[in-house]
């Protein structure tokens, strides 16, 4: 009953001392976060890690690049929701260009036009529109020759191709 009695008061401190630890790292890396999230509010951008005295050459190697400017952070939103890749480039029997292209972003694109080497372009189909996340449309369009260049625009987003 004795050796139950003891186990039983170690574990007990053993738990409690877990907790008391755990506490301190939520607590400090809770105080970190404020820190960094005070400097973004107050200078316009967050600090590198790496850039953090004593600590920073540790956890620079593990963390990931954070954005350090709002437009930075609002770009990678965006092309979270509004982005699109030209799939394919080949031509019809008649010659004329068709662009393949697919909404990779979370909402839908509209408005689908295409330039090719800068200059706009008729388009010979009825390509969807608006184009819904993860959906592919063909633009042919009224061009025979050779080309650099072809930018795919839509209201909320574009892509060039190659």
């Amino acid at each position: 009953m004795l050796p139950l009695l003891i186990g039983v008061i170690i574990l007990a401190i053993v738990v409690y001392v877990a907790f008391r630890m755990l506490n301190s790292i939520v607590l400090g890396t809770g105080l970190i976060l404020v820190v960094f999230v005070a400097s973004y509010f107050i200078l316009g951008y967050l600090p590198r890690i790496q850039d953090v005295p004593v600590i920073g050459q540790y956890l620079g190697k593990y963390m990931p690049e954070f954005p350090s400017t709002t437009g930075e952070a609002i770009a990678i939103i965006r092309n979270v929701f509004y982005s699109m890749q030209v799939l394919d480039v080949s031509r019809d029997a008649n010659g004329d260009l068709l662009v393949t292209v697919a909404n990779t972003g979370k909402m839908q694109l509209s408005g689908l036009e295409a330039l090719v080497d800068g200059q706009k372009q008729r388009l010979l189909n009825n390509p969807k529109d608006p184009l819904k996340s993860g959906e592919v449309t063909v633009l042919q369009l009224d061009w025979s020759g050779t080309y650099s260049v072809i930018e795919i625009k839509a209201e909320q987003a574009s892509v060039t191709y190659p």
